[in-house]
């Protein structure tokens, strides 16, 4: 027999009610991270050529605010400040050196490879060359050149997994702001080890997650010598919180964390 159609009906319509009430909490929390943040990003905003209006070379720094329901923010370093200009210039000379010296890596498996051919008649592994090979100058200089700001509701649990060689810290909150802050301080470390070398050094950078909500306490495990998972919960099962992810340059994680009007996010949470 034919199921009848309306109990799909009613399933499709409550699930498009429920997209609906989360695009609208969304929405809320977009237009509410500009005049939270406005206090500690008092920068120009982005030109589409990413440098800052009229071709400015003081500002160092240019932001793009976020779009009606759009929940990123992106802090620049201006192209045309000379300071800029001269770590840039810095910047590539270290990550020029990093790929030469990968490509005298990849040479020396390349001939080391022929020569096993010749002696054994097996084929070894040729190190590839990537852009990875920028090494910890590049990785660095890109850190330190931007500021990403990303806002993310989450319903009961939020769990994250950092690549750090340093453990991140659970900070305590403020009075009307935040309930919760982790920060893990930038750091380099170094890739797992595979079968064909040691690990690749690498850089994190300096990160900072920002809580709002009823809260459980954070849960911080190392799960290697490379990875540390965070999970944080809301302290009733099902409810909603809020969490921002600060990523980039220390000075501005710095500012952010200590000149935002936090208190405008968490009222549109509710809170």
């Amino acid at each position: 027999m034919r199921r009848p159609a309306l109990p799909l009906l009613l399933v499709v319509t409550a699930t498009g009610l429920a997209a609906a009430g989360q695009q609208i909490e969304s929405t809320a929390i977009s237009d509410a991270l500009r005049p939270a943040l406005a206090p500690a990003l008092p920068f120009p905003e982005t030109q589409p050529d990413g440098t800052a209006p009229g071709g400015a070379i003081d500002p160092v720094w240019t932001v793009n605010w976020p779009e009606a329901g759009e929940l990123l923010v992106n802090v620049v370093a201006n192209p045309e400040n000379p300071g800029n200009r001269q770590r840039a210039l810095k910047a590539e000379e270290d990550i020029q050196k990093a790929a030469m010296a990968s490509q005298r890596q990849s040479l020396a498996d390349y001939e080391q490879a022929v020569s096993d051919f010749q002696r054994t008649g097996k084929v070894g592994s040729i190190r590839e060359i990537s852009l990875s090979d920028d090494g910890l100058a590049g990785e660095r200089f890109d850190a330190e050149s931007q500021l990403t700001i990303r806002a993310e509701l989450f319903d009961g649990t939020h769990a994250f997994t950092v690549a750090t060689s340093q453990m991140p810290r659970a900070l305590p909150a403020s009075g009307g702001g935040p309930a919760l802050i982790i920060r893990v301080v930038a750091n380099s470390y170094r890739d797992a080890a595979t079968p064909d070398g040691p690990g690749q050094a690498r850089f994190c950078p300096e990160q900072a997650w920002v809580f709002f909500g009823a809260l459980r306490p954070a849960d911080i495990t190392r799960a290697d010598e490379t990875r540390v998972g965070v999970s944080v919960g809301t302290a009733v099962p099902a409810s909603r919180g809020l969490v921002v992810r600060i990523s980039g340059n220390v000075e501005l994680v710095d500012r952010v964390l200590r000149q935002a009007d936090w208190s405008v996010l968490r009222a549109r949470l509710g809170g």
